[in-house]
């Protein structure tokens, strides 16, 4: 089978790895896989990671600003989408995007939504509290709109995105939920993690991009009340929330307790979670949140550490009472004591990410493509 994926951002550069990124490159294996590769202006100096798949250089202005950059670059991302389709003889499209995914409905070739996002949320989160902000949201809403009903057929991450799908009158809506490169991220001795990081003590870790959907100001506000040190293994991505955050540890007195590590190597990040005594899940309230069951809890759970997670609908529906929850700070504080206390069986948490490997998520996408292209299912 020939796959044209239009993913969400720069393909290779971008330093946070989604769920495409794994998914494909591991169908490239058995499927000739394209990609049309966005080189947004803001990652440009990131070393590119490896890929299986082919990728189409499309988009030569290098904007920093995201939704600029897709405005600029639109007719040379239709000429290399046409291109592509045509000179490959593209069998289905996958698109994650929001005008790209626009142009790649306009043609005949079928295309399966990846809905793995609330996107008119996503793309006006990184403009908050500004007039543009509205605006984005209320263009990406209109034209998301029409790429869902112009679909084949769309996949999603949680049942509660289904259903939101559903009541928008949207049929032919599959689920496949975020996962886990289980080979990768594995269990390493909590102790000799945290003597090669430096640590002593217990540990409470995020990973993830710092942006202003994450709620860290909860965790930093509880850190008076708490003798732990916070690890923050990520970067930011196009605003100041990580700057945002070192000034709240500053005015709570806790910033010599609160580590940040910048971008860490996809291949480094066993390490960093295995010194971990609990991994971190804390979300803002916003449909974005409430409706996905983001990536970062199976890497956790992969590597043997409980969760401890902001009270989200989508993640209760999925991992029930294999994570714990707080709903504000004072929660946060007793969850976090309790776990310290009796922190739970690692093979546990272990086990329920192998569920979630993307090599089995991966099998179940490609019976979803085979199908929207009209192919016999081998």
């Amino acid at each position: 089978m020939k796959i044209l994926v239009i993913p969400t951002t720069d393909w290779t550069r971008h330093p946070v790895p989604n769920r495409l990124n794994f998914i494909f490159d591991i169908l490239a294996e058995r499927n000739e896989v394209f990609v049309l590769h966005f080189g947004i202006g803001q990652f440009s100096n990131n070393i590119p990671r490896e890929t299986h798949c082919t990728l189409i250089n499309s988009g030569p202005i290098p904007a920093k600003d995201p939704s600029l950059f897709y405005l600029l670059n639109a007719p040379f991302h239709l000429a290399s989408l046409l291109r592509t389709v045509r000179r490959e003889e593209i069998d289905v499209i996958v698109s994650a995007n929001i005008l790209p995914s626009f142009l790649a409905s306009l043609g005949d070739t079928p295309v399966v939504f990846d809905y793995l996002d609330h996107l008119e949320e996503s793309a006006s989160v990184y403009y908050p509290g500004s007039l543009l902000g509205r605006v984005i949201r209320s263009g990406v809403k209109a034209i998301t709109s029409f790429n869902l009903r112009q679909s084949t057929s769309i996949i999603t991450v949680s049942s509660d995105f289904s259903q939101y799908l559903a009541d928008a009158g949207l049929t032919g809506v599959t689920v496949i939920p975020n996962g886990v490169d289980t080979a990768t991220l594995s269990p390493l001795p909590t102790i000799e993690a945290k003597q090669k990081l430096g640590l002593d003590g217990p540990v409470l870790g995020y990973v993830g991009s710092l942006e202003y959907w994450v709620d860290l100001e909860s965790v930093i506000s509880a850190l008076p009340s708490l003798d732990v040190t916070l690890l923050v293994v990520g970067p930011g991505l196009f605003t100041d929330y990580g700057t945002h955050i070192q000034r709240l540890a500053d005015d709570c007195g806790v910033s010599d307790r609160v580590i940040f590590t910048g971008l860490v190597p996809f291949s480094d990040l066993g390490l960093y979670i295995s010194a971990m005594d609990i991994g971190l899940n804390p979300l803002k309230k916003m449909a974005k949140n409430e409706m996905t069951v983001g990536g970062k809890v199976f890497n956790y759970l992969a590597c043997g550490k409980p969760v401890l997670s902001s009270r989200m609908a989508a993640l209760e529906h999925m991992l029930g009472d294999a994570l714990f929850y707080y709903d504000d700070v004072p929660s946060f504080v007793s969850q976090t004591a309790s776990i310290l206390a009796a922190p739970g069986d690692p093979s546990r948490y272990r086990d329920i990410a192998l569920h979630y490997d993307w090599r089995h998520l991966a099998a179940r996408y490609e019976k979803v493509l085979v199908s929207a292209s009209g192919r016999t299912v081998p």
